[in-house]
C-alpha cells in the first residue's frame, strides 16, 4: 500500500470518528455539522483509493468534482455502492455548507449508514481491509515493531492512553534501545578476556564499555531498566545517520514510560513516575508518540532499504588438508598464533584476502567449539561455545583459489 494511501485514509477514519456521533446527534444543527463532515470523509477515501490505483499518475484528480471522482473509481473497476445515495449526500452537503440549509437529523443518518457502508466495501475492494481495520503503522514492514505500534493506535481508539504510550516505546526499544542492553554482561568478569564472537553473543553492543561487566552491573542496575545504558554520542550518531531529528527522538524517550525485556521470549518490564499517567497519558501525546515513532521507523526502514550488500548465502568452507594448520592473530606468519585448526570446531571463512607481505594469501577464520557452555542450548553464535577463536589462516599455494562448489573434501567443521 502506498504511503499516500495509508496517511489519507487514516486520515478519513479520523473524521469518519468525529462525524459519527454529531450525525446520530437528534439536533439539527449538531446532525448538519456531522453531516458536513462526514462528506469530506467520504471525498478524501475517494481520492486515497484513486491514488493507490494509480490514477492520479495519468489524470489531475483535483480539478475533478465529486461526481467525477465516483465515475472515476467505478472506471478503474472499483464498485461503488449506493452511488445516487452519495452523489445526494454531496449535493445536501453544498446546501448546508455553502448555503446555511440545515439538514434532518434522520436523512443525516441515512447518509452516514450509506457512506459508512460504502467507504468500508471499496476500501476492501482496492487494499483488502475495511477502513476501520486500517492502522497508519501498516505502512512499515511487518514485525515486532509494527505490531505494536498497531496495538498503540488500537488502544488510542479505546481510550487507553498510557497503555499506547507503553506499546509504542516497545517499539522504539526494539528499532533503538536493545543494542544498548547490558543484561547479558552481568555475570562477566572485567578480568575475563572475551574473543569478538564471545562479546557479540552477550549483546549490548552500543552500550559505554565500562558498563559491561558484573561489578558495574552489580553497582548500578537497580530496577529492569537500568539494563539499558544508551552511549548518547553513539545515539545521537545513528539518529543523524537514519535522518531523524534527535530531539524527536529524546521526545519519545521522555514522553513513554522506559521498558525493558531480557529477549524476545521474555516479558515486559515497565517504569514510569508517579506522576506521569495524570500528566501524560493524554490523547494528544498519545497520538503525537504514535505519529513520531511510525515517521522515525519509517526513516529507518527507508535506510535499511537503501543499503546494499554482496551476497553470502553460500558457504565458503576449507578442505579437509587445513587439520593441523595456524591460525595467525594477523595475516603474517611472522604473527602470534592463536590456533590450530582441529577437530570439534565449526568453522567460518569471512573473507579472502592478502597478507602484509603482499605475497602470500589468507582466509580470515571465525572458530566456534561445537562443545557448549555449561546450561547453553541451540547452534551458532548464540549458543554459547566454549571456546571462539578469530585469526588468518594461511592458504595453501599447491590448492586453487576456487568457490566452495569446486573445492575437494569436507568441512573441516564435520570432518
Amino acid at each position: 500500500m502506498k504511503e499516500a494511501t495509508v496517511h489519507s485514509l487514516v486520515i478519513a477514519r479520523t473524521l469518519l470518528e468525529q462525524a459519527q456521533p454529531l450525525c446520530a446527534a437528534d439536533d439539527r444543527y449538531i446532525a448538519s455539522a456531522g453531516l458536513v463532515i462526514l462528506q469530506d470523509a467520504l471525498e478524501v477515501v475517494l481520492y486515497a483509493l484513486l491514488i493507490e490505483l494509480g490514477v492520479d499518475e495519468k489524470k489531475n484528480l483535483e480539478s475533478k468534482s465529486f461526481d467525477e471522482l465516483v465515475g472515476e473509481l467505478k472506471s478503474a473497476g472499483v464498485v461503488v455502492p449506493k452511488s445516487g445515495t452519495l452523489k445526494a449526500l454531496n449535493k445536501q452537503r453544498v446546501l448546508t455548507k455553502h448555503y446555511a440549509q440545515v439538514a434532518e437529523p434522520i436523512t443525516v443518518r441515512n447518509y452516514y449508514d450509506a457512506a459508512s457502508a460504502a467507504i468500508d466495501a471499496m476500501t476492501m475492494a482496492v487494499v483488502g481491509k475495511s477502513i476501520r481495520e486500517l492502522f497508519i503503522a501498516d505502512i512499515l514492514e511487518d514485525g515486532e515493531p509494527k505490531e505494536h505500534l498497531k496495538a498503540a493506535e488500537a488502544a488510542v481508539a479505546k481510550g487507553r492512553y498510557l497503555d499506547s504510550l507503553i506499546e509504542t516505546r516497545k517499539a522504539i526499544y526494539i528499532e533503538f534501545e536493545d543494542t544498548y542492553n547490558v543484561y547479558g554482561w552481568r555475570d562477566h568478569d572485567s578480568r575475563k578476556e572475551l574473543g569478538i564472537l564471545g562479546m557479540f553473543g552477550k549483546g549490548g553492543w552500543n552500550a559505554p564499555s565500562w558498563t559491561k561487566n558484573k561489578k558495574w552491573i552489580d553497582e548500578h542496575v537497580k530496577v529492569p531498566t537500568d539494563y539499558i545504558q544508551i552511549d548518547y554520542q553513539h545515539f545521537r550518531l545513528q539518529a543523524l545517520e537514519l535522518g531523524i531529528h534527535t530531539v524527536e527522538l529524546e521526545n519519545l524517550r521522555h514522553m513513554t514510560p522506559d521498558v525493558f525485556r531480557v529477549d524476545k521470549k521474555s516479558g515486559w518490564s515497565v517504569r514510569y513516575a508517579a506522576e506521569f499517567e495524570a500528566n501524560n497519558a493524554t490523547v494528544e501525546n498519545a497520538r503525537y508518540c504514535l505519529d513520531r515513532a511510525v515517521s522515525i521507523l519509517l526513516k529507518k526502514q527507508m535506510h535499511r532499504d537503501a543499503a546494499r550488500r554482496p551476497s553470502s548465502s553460500i558457504p565458503f568452507d576449507p578442505p579437509t588438508v587445513y587439520i593441523g594448520s595456524e591460525v595467525y592473530s594477523r595475516p603474517d606468519t611472522g604473527s602470534e598464533v592463536v590456533h590450530v585448526v582441529a577437530e570439534g570446531y565449526t568453522y567460518s571463512i569471512k573473507a579472502v584476502l592478502d597478507g602484509l607481505d603482499g605475497k602470500d594469501r589468507y582466509y580470515e577464520v571465525w572458530a566456534e567449539s561445537e562443545a557448549k557452555e555449561e546450561g547453553s542450548t541451540g547452534r551458532g553464535l548464540l549458543g554459547m561455545a566454549k571456546d571462539f577463536h578469530h585469526g588468518y589462516l594461511l592458504k595453501r599455494p599447491e590448492l586453487p583459489d576456487l568457490p566452495p562448489s569446486e573445492l575437494q573434501g569436507e568441512d573441516v567443521g564435520s570432518a
